[in-house]
């Protein structure tokens, strides 16, 4: 039997949702080795989702910026082994299983490398395991690969914290933008990465006016600083204009704009996955990606899908694979008032939750 852990490295190197995806890991390992010091490794942009995070002794990073020169790459992920190596860590848990974070898993002098059986550099690990993930939501599968660690792990929700004062500074921000504070506020965020996921721009502004409607609330536009087109698209449409917040390039305002949300309506984004490590009532429009797998993680989270067969879309984003026309069949195929009704549930149950508690 081997012993106990007492230094754990885990390499979580993937973009933003899985990152926030990977938090019932750490609950998980804090539980089962309490005395243990616990480090991660984040891509650089993402360190901020984690700040804060009490089951974390340190988080580090890497970065993979493009506009890095190969020179500086190489001198900095240098100077990350070496800095692994005076840590002495016994145990490394590398999640994803990328070449980079296999061969940094081998590099940190770890006795014990856990990581999934990949082909080409799985030999790296010392543990490999293949995990299922036809169907299996990422943080089942997350937990999984920590199977060696954490035989009897428990499917705890998403975690992630906002500062008070990050809280004050977003209440600041949502008053200049004409937000009363106290008011009913449901967020859209209506980008997304890959344009294939984008609900059309003037559903999201006809959610919007009827949720005005129905629940008094100011509608408020979120998007990243590659979202301008759609937050501007949807706000176009509505009379009078929502508050719009675009362009947002800082993680944690990002994250303290949303903490101030009563409900988000999103696409399949990363901001969905923060709504739900922060609390928030979360409705997810899903087309082309699998909500089985990347869906809300969590009781106040619901889906909204046409749950198609051809879902996953197996093609890239040049044609629809079902009526080969350029916008995905799956995302038109939810209607204004499905999208109304599941997300008055949601804000209904929210209600009742809160009256009760």
């Amino acid at each position: 039997m081997s012993r106990e852990p007492q230094r754990i490295l885990v390499l979580a190197i993937r973009a933003l949702g899985d990152v926030v995806l990977t938090t019932p890991v750490y609950r998980n390992l804090r539980r089962a080795y309490p005395a243990a010091r616990l480090e991660v490794v984040v891509e650089e942009p993402y360190e901020a989702l984690l700040r804060g995070n009490p089951c974390l002794d340190r988080i580090r990073t890497v970065d993979r910026s493009r506009t890095q020169s190969a020179w500086r790459q190489w001198r900095e992920q240098g100077a990350l082994v070496r800095a692994l190596r005076r840590e002495r860590f016994d145990t490394v848990l590398d999640l994803f299983g990328g070449p980079r974070s296999a061969i940094l898993a081998r590099l940190s002098g770890a006795p014990r490398r856990i990581g999934p059986a990949t082909r080409g550099h799985g030999w790296l690990y010392t543990e490999r395991l293949r995990v299922p993930k036809e169907g299996l939501h990422l943080v089942r599968q997350k937990l999984a690969m920590a199977a060696p660690l954490l035989p009897r792990a428990e499917e705890l929700p998403l975690e992630l914290t906002v500062t008070a004062g990050e809280r004050a500074d977003a209440r600041v921000r949502l008053a200049r933008a004409g937000i009363s504070p106290g008011a009913p506020l449901v967020g859209f965020f209506p980008g997304a990465g890959w344009g294939h996921k984008i609900w059309p721009p003037e559903r999201f502004a006809a959610l919007g006016e009827a949720l005005r409607r129905d629940l008094g609330a100011s509608i408020l536009l979120l998007g990243g600083t590659r979202d301008a087109a759609s937050t501007r698209a949807v706000a176009g449409r509505m009379q009078p204009p929502p508050a719009v917040l675009d362009g947002l390039a800082d993680l944690r305002e990002t994250m303290a704009l949303i903490d101030a949300v009563h409900l988000l309506v999103s696409n399949d984004t990363g901001p969905m996955h923060i709504a739900m490590g922060l609390g928030k009532p979360t409705l997810a429009l899903f087309g082309p990606s699998d909500p089985r797998k990347y869906g809300p993680w969590g009781a106040h989270g619901d889906v909204v899908s046409a749950y198609l067969p051809c879902s996953p879309c197996p093609q890239g984003e040049d044609t629809c694979h079902l009526v080969g026309r350029r916008r995905q069949e799956c995302m038109l195929l939810l209607d204004v008032e499905m999208v109304r009704a599941r997300a008055l549930a949601l804000w209904n149950r929210a209600v009742a939750l809160t009256t009760h508690a």
